[in-house]
């Protein structure tokens, strides 16, 4: 059977975690027009005077407003997605040359930028009940017409309740006392956040897949890496150390604020290789070292009680711990055939004999 490299987890592990940082820098760079559409907005509604006077005057100004944002967002855009470019082209080099750090003598391929880029541009994102179209560009344009809409609709909801525009601005901008967290603003900043890491973690992804495809010789096979902590999700639980054909399985992002990623599979005449690499985990144990090859549920196994209980809520962990399920018996049932999470009672449906087991 292929194998996945301890080494090859280990260097991808550490690349993910570079990665988040690499995201929280990104969404940094966002600030400065954010800062911009407040101040631009809160000018051209000075112009108004104290208060709206007419529904004439309000679609004017809700017109200025919309064409405001957007030519910020626009060029807001357009530098992410030239950021999105240069990572994606680094995360491709940084997936070939890991294949010359485990693999003696072994020369890889690395795809011409225009191969790459077009993979972030045109393989949509797996997002679940993702209601949009869900290529990388659509859905950054998606994400700042909703936050164009939050605003207008929030000075729209302001004309007819009366508000003067000072208060209509606070709304928009939010309050000193509480360090402008308390406007709609804000939302749109978090919003930003969620948004630019789901992209990074794509664009990451999507390079290494197209590198992992020119290097076939070597690779024929993924596998799933999810992150070792209670945040995860429970279809990236479920997830975590299965493996795919390239072009045959899920990739991350299957959700917005995706951390999990993928490691190369090694071809079988690579067996050799040393063993004994390490993945980080984080939670009850301290962020503790673990071995390359353990899973969510056989890590989880090993967590205490009230941990298990947090990470994937009460029943489910009792069905962990009592229900007679190996680790990967429990993932494998914890997923449909189209890798999404089965409720409760459906998991109940293909696994009674682990629900009564488990007095469930």
């Amino acid at each position: 059977m292929p194998k996945t490299s301890d080494e090859l987890i280990a260097i991808d592990v550490r690349n993910q975690v570079l990665l988040e940082r690499l995201k929280v820098g990104e969404h940094k760079k966002f600030a400065p027009y954010l800062k911009r559409i407040e101040r631009d907005v809160r000018i051209r509604m000075s112009d108004e005077g104290e208060t709206i006077a007419t529904k004439k005057a309000l679609n004017v100004l809700l017109t200025d407003v919309q064409r405001i944002q957007k030519e910020i967002y626009d060029e807001y855009i357009l530098q992410l997605t030239g950021d999105l470019g240069d990572i994606a082209i680094q995360q491709s080099t940084f997936e070939a040359k890991s294949y010359e750090k485990v693999v003696v003598d072994f020369e890889s391929k690395i795809p011409a930028p225009a191969q790459v880029l077009a993979a972030v541009r045109i393989n949509p994102m797996q997002i679940s009940n993702y209601a949009g179209d869900p290529l990388v560009e659509p859905f950054i344009r998606d994400w700042s017409k909703k936050e164009t809409a939050r605003v207008t609709s929030t000075i729209q909801q302001g004309f007819y309740q009366g508000q003067t525009n000072q208060q209509i601005v606070t709304a928009i901008r939010g309050t000193k006392a509480n360090n402008f967290k308390d406007g709609i603003l804000d939302i749109s900043n978090r919003s930003a956040k969620t948004t630019v890491r789901t992209v990074v973690q794509h664009a990451s992804v999507q390079a290494r897949m197209v590198t992992m495809k020119a290097n076939d010789d070597l690779i024929q096979e993924y596998e799933w890496v999810s992150t070792l902590d209670s945040k995860t999700s429970l279809i990236c639980q479920s997830l975590d150390g299965r493996r795919f054909k390239i072009g045959k399985g899920p990739l991350p992002p299957q959700h917005p604020n995706e951390r999990s990623t993928i490691s190369s599979v090694l071809n079988e005449r690579f067996d050799f290789l040393d063993e004994g690499a390490k993945r980080a985990s984080k939670g009850a144990k301290g962020g503790a070292q673990v071995s390359a090859d353990q899973t969510y549920y056989s890590w989880l196994k090993t967590q205490p009680k009230a941990f298990q209980d947090a990470a994937i809520g009460p029943t489910r962990s009792k069905l962990l711990r009592n229900g007679g399920l190996s680790s990967e018996e429990f993932a494998r049932l914890s997923l449909n055939k189209n890798f999404q999470p089965l409720t409760l009672k459906e998991f109940e449906k293909v696994a009674p004999l682990a629900f009564e087991k488990a007095g469930i």
